[in-house]
């Protein structure tokens, strides 16, 4: 009796032992599994960014053909400047003459925009391009150093330049005109400007008749085409900007915000007002001065008019928690699959795993057509029908799979929420991640984990 005993006990401790081994064996798989998936969920994350790079690219090839983002500088006089030094010759020092070129900024500048934005299709995506009909009014102050070098008879350059620069010419349909000085003069292409990326246009201005050079006043109107950003340097004492769109989603940026600014349904207006205290350049400087031609191109601000475009910037951000889901979601398989003692295939693992890993893909496609939101609601729903479904079929107990749909819902749901906060997403992750491990931690005490290890 007592040898049958040990038989029954032997038997049940070898088929426990085989169990535990079986569901060890299952465990490494899972892990395996896990990281197999890593591929698939890689090669997304690359169909993403390419995806990315082929809208930038579109709107690139649309924008160059219409009309660049526009910068506007000036405008600003350029005066011949003499310099003298002494060099010895012998036992006798002679004075020789050197000409440098000295840019003037204005004493006062202001500028008016009414930027009309329209949005241009192409394919998939939406460009954002625009015409502003600008005005621009101010005054020049000359230094008496400037004065006597314009008066000076060993000047053979009476005549000053004035200037004006555009980063993109194509924005320009009509004559540039600018009064200045009480003359109206046309403004021409002539190459560079005292910053890199602006094209220059010039005239030359005789001072020969004016009697006040204290107070040289300007003005000029002109029709401007660009796309996306419209922006403007600070280079007056004194630099108002007041600008109105129908744009409805404008992004402030560049070196200064606006004084105050107001979005609505309708458009957008905005202010600036920066003194030349707010800035670290003089208004008067050599224009071979490297220095101050990068500290003028910093100080430079504006406002762009993008469209949003955050779908694959979310889409991406989504795949990042592309292996917590599939941890999770199998932890819980694995869980069900052990308290409610039935068998799941590894094939089955493997097909859950892609399954999630599909709703990315999904995610994407339907972004670019009916926009982020509503493509994760439908994708999500998508997955989370088919996985509940399926887990039905698998462990044929529909109670069980509806409550592992209710989870995947739960997930999706949180990752999303996660997705659209930005202050509080590091708060509502951890505390999210910190009651999915009590969950975790509840289920694990139902499973015999010493029957697993042995």
């Amino acid at each position: 009796m007592e040898t049958q005993n040990e038989k029954v006990v032997e038997t049940t401790s070898a088929a426990t032992e085989n169990a535990g081994r079986r569901v060890s064996v299952k465990m490494a798989i899972i892990v395996v599994l896990s990281l197999l998936l890593l591929i698939p969920i890689g090669m997304i994350e690359g169909l993403i960014e390419e995806r990315k790079n082929s809208s930038e690219y579109t709107i690139e090839k649309v924008t160059g053909q219409w009309c660049l983002s526009q910068q506007i500088v000036g405008p600003t006089l350029t005066v011949a400047k003499p310099y003298y030094t002494s060099i010895k010759e012998g036992e006798e020092m002679r004075r020789v003459k050197d000409m440098k070129n000295v840019v003037v900024l204005p004493k006062k500048l202001n500028i008016k925009g009414d930027i009309h934005n329209q949005s241009r299709k192409k394919g998939l995506y939406q460009i954002s391009l625009y015409t502003a009909p600008i005005e621009i009014d101010g005054s020049f102050e000359l230094s008496e150093d400037i004065q006597n070098a314009i008066s000076d008879d060993d000047n053979p350059q009476k005549s000053v330049i004035v200037e004006f620069a555009l980063s993109d010419l194509k924005g320009i349909s009509d004559v540039m005109m600018i009064t200045i000085a009480g003359k109206e003069l046309e403004l021409k292409p002539n190459g560079k400007g005292f910053l890199n990326e602006t094209s220059k246009l010039s005239a030359k201005l005789d001072l020969g008749d004016v009697n006040d050079m204290k107070n040289i006043p300007f003005s000029m109107k002109f029709n401007v085409k660009g796309s996306q950003s419209l922006r403007f340097v600070p280079i007056g004492e004194l630099t108002t900007v007041a600008l109105k769109s129908n744009a409805t989603t404008p992004s402030f940026t560049g070196n200064f915000l606006p004084e105050n600014s107001a979005v609505t349904d309708s458009g957008f207006t905005c202010n600036w007002k920066v003194s030349y205290l707010n800035r670290n350049y003089p208004q008067e400087f050599t224009e071979t001065k490297t220095e101050i031609v990068n500290a003028v191109d910093s100080s430079m601000f504006g406002v762009d008019l993008l469209i949003p475009v955050q779908h694959y910037q979310q889409s991406l951000r989504c795949t990042k928690y592309a292996m917590l889901f599939i941890i999770l979601t199998f932890a819980v398989f694995f869980f069900v699959e052990n308290i409610q003692k039935r068998n799941i295939h590894p094939i089955q693992y493997l097909l859950v795993g892609l399954a999630l890993t599909l709703f990315y893909s999904l995610l994407i496609s339907l972004s670019e057509h009916i926009g982020f939101v509503p493509a994760y609601v439908v994708a999500s729903v998508m997955t989370i029908a088919m996985l509940t479904i399926y887990t039905a079929a698998v462990l044929r107990i529909k109670k069980t799979a509806f409550y592992i749909g209710g989870i995947l819902t739960v997930l999706y749901v949180y990752i999303f929420v996660l997705i659209q906060m930005e202050t509080y997403a590091l708060l509502a992750g951890s505390v999210g991640l910190f009651f999915i491990l009590a969950g975790i931690m509840y289920l694990s005490q139902k499973v015999d984990w010493n029957r697993i290890v042995k």
